[in-house]
C-alpha cells in the first residue's frame, strides 16, 4: 500500500525526440530541375536518417531503377544518372500543389551524424493526364475485356469501406490499473519507477520485481479462444451475417502486408532520435515483415474464422516462451492488488474460488461489409478520450535478441533516457519499427484511446509510457488522415483477397498464406486446400492514386503540401493551426491475377521458400545453460513446499501447458533436476517433444555486445538490491 503519502508526477524531462519527430515527419521539400522543356518535380522528406546495410533494411542501399515505362535518352553526367534512377519522368505536380520557385536545384548529398555521405529517402511524385495513362499496372478497361478464372479487380476507395462497433452479446468487465499508474495516462513522456540518480521511486517498490515466467499459474487466468473456438464470436458472426470473422492475433499481420503494398513501403518516421540512431537500420524490422500464415476454417453456417497458422513454417511454438507468457502475468500485475496477484501464484492458486477461475474476457467487436473483428480488452479508464488502452509490456533488447539467453539478459538494465544502449530511447526506437503498426491495427480493431507500454527485462520493471493512437499514426503514417485511410483500405483488400480465395476453394477449411516481399510492388498469396492439398497462387498488383493523381514512390499525405517553415510547422503541431491537408482522396486499382500459367512445382518451390524464411526467426543462439540450470533449479526449490504444485508444473512442462524455452544443448529438464536431487517424481505421462530448433553456436557481434552489458548489468542490479532503501517519493514541507 503507498499509505499517506502524497505522490507526485514521476521524474522525467519531456521526450524530445517525440516532439521533433513530428514535426520532421510533416515537412517536406520540393525539387525541380528544367529539362527538355518539362519541369520535373520530386517530393521528399527532410529526414537525414541513414540508410545502414544490415538484415533490417527495408530497402537495399544501391540506388533504385527507374519505374516501368520511363527512358532515358542522351549523355548525361553522374549526378543525372543518379537522379534518373530515383526519379521517374515525365511527371507533374497535382493542381492543389504549389509551383515551386526557378532557384530550386537538385538537393545536395546529406551526409550523416559522423559527415559520411548517405542515401536520400525514396521520393514520393505523382503523374497526371496522358503520363499517368501511360504509366499504369493496372489497366481496369482493359481487364474488363478479359475472362480470367479466379481474377478479381477494381476500384478500392478508402471511402467504400466503413468500420462499426457491434453490441456484444454481454456485459463486459474491464480491468483498471491499479498501484496509481492512471497517472502515467495523462502525463506524456517515460515515467521512472525508480530514479537511478537519487533512489527514489517513483511508485510502489514491489512492482519492481517480476515474478518467475512459471511460478505463475496461468491456468487460473481464462483461457485464449481462438477464433473458431469462441461460441461468443461465431454466433455474433452469424447473426451479423458476416462471411469471416477473426480476433487481433490472427488479423493483425494480414493487414500489415496489405499496408505495405497499399502504401508501396512507406517508412515509419524515424527523425528526431539521438545522433547514435543515425547508423541504425531503418524501415520496419525483419520479423514485422515475416510471412503471414492463416487457415480460413469454414463453419457450418457456411461463413469462415480465421486461426493464426502457427506451425506453417514448422516452427517451434515455444520459442517465444517467455515473452508470450509473461505478458500474461504481467498484464495481471499492473491490475491487481499485491494480495490479490499472490492468489495467481503457483504455490497459492489453490486459493482461488472457480467463480475468479471462470471470469471470461472482455472484448469489443467491429464490423465491415463481410468481416466481423474482435479485440481483448485490457483495461479502462474513463477519462481517456475512447475509455479503453492496450497493455502491453515491452522486454528490453537484450531479451527480445537473445531470448533463450533470456536469464543472463535478464541482467540488462535501463539506466539513461536516451542513447543506443541501456536506454528508453533504444526500446521506444525498436518499437516503432517491430510493433507500431500491429500496435495501431490492434487499437484500431478494438476501438482503443493507445497503449500503456510497461519496459522490463523478465526479472524487473524499470518504467511506463502511455502512447495514445496519435503518436503511432504520425510516426507511421505522418498524419491521422492517412492512418484512418489506410485502415480502411487494408480491411477491404483483405476482403477482395479472401473472397477470391474461398471463391476458387469452395466449401472446405483453406490453408492461406501471403506475403508482400520488402520493397516489392506485388504480394504473394498462397491458398491450400486442407483436405486435398490442391495449391493455388495469386499476385496481387496495383496502382495508388492521391486526389486523382498517379503516386510513384510511397504514398505519403505530406506530399501533397507545398512546404512548411519551422514555426508554422510548430504551430500545427501544437494545435494553434490546422494540418493543411483538407481532403485528400486515397484510392487504388488493384489486379489480384491466378497463376494458372505456373506449374504446381514451381508453386511449391517457392511457397518452401516463404516457409523456410518463416523459420528464419526460430533461430536462437546457444544460450547459457548454466544458468538455465539454476533457473529451473529455483523454481523447483520454491515449488517443492507444495507438492500439488510442483506435481502439476511437471506435468504442465511435459503435455506442453507449461513446456517453458526450447531446450539447449545440455540444458536439464525438470524431471531430471527432481531425479538429480532425489525427489519422487512419479507416473506422468512421457513428454511431448517440440519441433527443433537451428541453434547458432557462434554469436553475432550485436549479441556478444548485449550480453557483456547484461553480465554488467547483472552486478549493478545485485550492488542496488543490496542497498536499496525502498523509499517512495513524497513531497517536501517545513
Amino acid at each position: 500500500m503507498l499509505g499517506p503519502w502524497r505522490i507526485a508526477v514521476a521524474r522525467v524531462a519531456p521526450a524530445p525526440f517525440v516532439q521533433n519527430a513530428q514535426l520532421r515527419a510533416l515537412h517536406t521539400s520540393l525539387v525541380a530541375e528544367k529539362k527538355g522543356g518539362k519541369r520535373t518535380v520530386v517530393l521528399h522528406s527532410r529526414s537525414k536518417r541513414r540508410h545502414s546495410p544490415g538484415p533490417d533494411a527495408a530497402e537495399p542501399l544501391k540506388p533504385r531503377r527507374a519505374e516501368a515505362g520511363q527512358k532515358r535518352k542522351g549523355r548525361k553526367t553522374g549526378n543525372q544518372r543518379k537522379m534518373d534512377k530515383v526519379v521517374p519522368k515525365p511527371h507533374v505536380l497535382p493542381k492543389a500543389e504549389a509551383t515551386p520557385s526557378k532557384t530550386e536545384t537538385a538537393p545536395p548529398k546529406a551526409s550523416g551524424p559522423s559527415g559520411g555521405a548517405r542515401r536520400a529517402p525514396r521520393p514520393t511524385s505523382f503523374l497526371r493526364g496522358d503520363d499517368a495513362v501511360r504509366s499504369r499496372i493496372v489497366r481496369l478497361e482493359e481487364l474488363e475485356k478479359e475472362s480470367l478464372r479466379g481474377a478479381q479487380y477494381g476500384r478500392l476507395t478508402a471511402g467504400d469501406v466503413t468500420v462499426e462497433p457491434v453490441r456484444p452479446l454481454r456485459n463486459m468487465d474491464v480491468a483498471r490499473l491499479a498501484h496509481g499508474l492512471d497517472r502515467v495516462l495523462f502525463n506524456p513522456g517515460i515515467h521512472w519507477l525508480r530514479d537511478r540518480h537519487t533512489g527514489i521511486y517513483n511508485y510502489d517498490p514491489h512492482l519492481r520485481k517480476v515474478l518467475d515466467v512459471d511460478l505463475f499459474d496461468y491456468g487460473a487466468l481464462p483461457p485464449y479462444l481462438t477464433s473458431s473456438r469462441d461460441p461468443e464470436l461465431l454466433e455474433i458472426t452469424e447473426k451479423q451475417g458476416k462471411r469471416y470473422c477473426g480476433s487481433t492475433s490472427s488479423m493483425t499481420g494480414l493487414l500489415s502486408h496489405c499496408y505495405y503494398l497499399l502504401s508501396r513501403w512507406k517508412e515509419p518516421e524515424l527523425s528526431g532520435f539521438s545522433p547514435a540512431f543515425g547508423e541504425m537500420p531503418t524501415g520496419f524490422s525483419e520479423g514485422a515483415k515475416m510471412p503471414v500464415s492463416i487457415v480460413l476454417r469454414r463453419q457450418p453456417s457456411g461463413f469462415y474464422a480465421i486461426d493464426a497458422d502457427k506451425f506453417s513454417g514448422g516452427a517451434a511454438e515455444n520459442s517465444n516462451y517467455v515473452l508470450t507468457s509473461l505478458g500474461k502475468s504481467l498484464e495481471k500485475f499492473l491490475t491487481a492488488s499485491p494480495q490479490e496477484y499472490r492468489l495467481y501464484e503457483r504455490i497459492n492458486s489453490w486459493k482461488l474460488s472457480e467463480e475468479v477461475r471462470n471470469q471470461q474476457e472482455a472484448y469489443h467487436y467491429a464490423k465491415t461489409e463481410k468481416l466481423l473483428m474482435r479485440s481483448q480488452l485490457d483495461c479502462h479508464d474513463p477519462r481517456l478520450p475512447n475509455g479503453t488502452f492496450d497493455l502491453k509490456t515491452r522486454a528490453v533488447v537484450s531479451v527480445r535478441h537473445d531470448r533463450a539467453n533470456y536469464p543472463e539478459a535478464s541482467g540488462y538494465q535501463i539506466q539513461y533516457g536516451k542513447g543506443l544502449w541501456e536506454s528508453f530511447e533504444r526500446e521506444y526506437f525498436d518499437m516503432v519499427r517491430a510493433a507500431f503498426l500491429k500496435y495501431n491495427f490492434q487499437a484500431r480493431i478494438g476501438h482503443m484511446d493507445g497503449i500503456f507500454v510497461a519496459y522490463h527485462n523478465t526479472s524487473q520493471i524499470f518504467g511506463f509510457q502511455y502512447i495514445p493512437l496519435k503518436e503511432m499514426n504520425l510516426r507511421l503514417f505522418g498524419s491521422n488522415e492517412m492512418g484512418d485511410a489506410a485502415y480502411n483500405l487494408c480491411l477491404g483488400l483483405l476482403e477482395k483477397i479472401l473472397d477470391t480465395v474461398t471463391a476458387q476453394i469452395p466449401d472446405e477449411s483453406v490453408a492461406v498464406t501471403l506475403e508482400t516481399r520488402s520493397g516489392a510492388n506485388a504480394m504473394t498469396v498462397f491458398a491450400e486446400s486442407t483436405s486435398g492439398g490442391r495449391l493455388l497462387q495469386w499476385d496481387v498488383t496495383m496502382d495508388r492514386y492521391l486526389n486523382d493523381a498517379l503516386v510513384r514512390g510511397p504514398v505519403d499525405f505530406a506530399a501533397l503540401r507545398a512546404p512548411l517553415n519551422d514555426a508554422q510547422l510548430e504551430d500545427m503541431v501544437q494545435g494553434r493551426q490546422g494540418d493543411g491537408f483538407g481532403a485528400i482522396v486515397w484510392h487504388v486499382d488493384y489486379h489480384i491475377q491466378p497463376r494458372d500459367d505456373l506449374p504446381e512445382e514451381k508453386m511449391r518451390a517457392t511457397l518452401q521458400d516463404i516457409r523456410n524464411r518463416q523459420r528464419t526467426m526460430q533461430s536462437m543462439c546457444l544460450p547459457n545453460v548454466d544458468l538455465l540450470n539454476e533457473r529451473e533449479k529455483y523454481r523447483v526449490d520454491v515449488l517443492k513446499k507444495r507438492p500439488d504444485a510442483l506435481r502439476r508444473f511437471l506435468q504442465e512442462r511435459e503435455d506442453g501447458t507449461a513446456i517453458g524455452m526450447p531446450l539447449a544443448p545440455g540444458q536439464l529438464t525438470a524431471r531430471a533436476l527432481m531425479e538429480r536431487e532425489g525427489l519422487k517424481v512419479g507416473r506422468l505421462p512421457p513428454p511431448s517433444l517440440p519441433p527443433s530448433v537451428k541453434w547458432q553456436r557462434i554469436p553475432d557481434a550485436t549479441t556478444r555486445k548485449l550480453r557483456e552489458l547484461s553480465r554488467r548489468g547483472a552486478e549493478v542490479a545485485r550492488d542496488e538490491a543490496s542497498s536499496d532503501p525502498l523509499t517512495i517519493y513524497q513531497s517536501y514541507s517545513k
